[in-house]
């Protein structure tokens, strides 16, 4: 009994704060308007879609992702507005990230030089997304910013 109760403990800690007793749109609500406080650029959240219940990781995987996007947009972006979409489908959610700054080639990604460049954030992101069975399309171009958008397939029971 002790095991399973420190395990659920273990459990609970992992889950982001944002996430405790919110829903996945509200943490993420909340998370903007901290990052605009914080840096002072305009965000807007938005929800498509009718939320559902998603799997736990589902849910931590795409508040770190917006987390790590937008920490992405304060280091390099110099964007003056950003946008965040959750979207909820049917047989999948996708996050869609927005900035209006100054872009990159997205095809230095696949330079293996490209960790010397501070490359990491999206490496992780790509990597955080491929494990929940997603994928990741970076659309960018140098003056013109960059969207990231996120889609991770779901079952929903009926």
């Amino acid at each position: 009994r002790l095991s399973l109760v420190e395990a659920r403990r273990l459990v609970q800690a992992l889950r982001p704060e944002p996430l405790d007793g919110a829903s996945l749109p509200d943490a993420m609500a909340r998370v903007a308007d901290r990052w605009r406080q914080e840096t002072g650029t305009a965000i807007t959240f938005s929800v498509t879609g009718c939320p559902y219940s998603l799997h736990p990781e589902i849910e931590v995987n795409l508040l770190r992702l917006q987390q790590e996007g937008l920490a992405n947009i304060s280091k390099h972006a110099q964007a003056l507005e950003v946008t965040v979409t959750l979207s909820y489908m049917e047989d999948q959610v996708a996050l869609d990230i927005h900035d209006d700054g100054v872009g990159f080639d997205p095809q230095i990604l696949s330079s293996p030089s490209d960790q010397s460049r501070g490359g990491f954030g999206l490496q992780t992101m790509q990597e955080r997304v491929s494990q929940i069975g997603g994928q990741m399309i970076v659309e960018s171009h140098p003056g013109q910013g960059t969207t990231l958008a996120f889609q991770i397939p779901v079952e929903v029971s009926g």
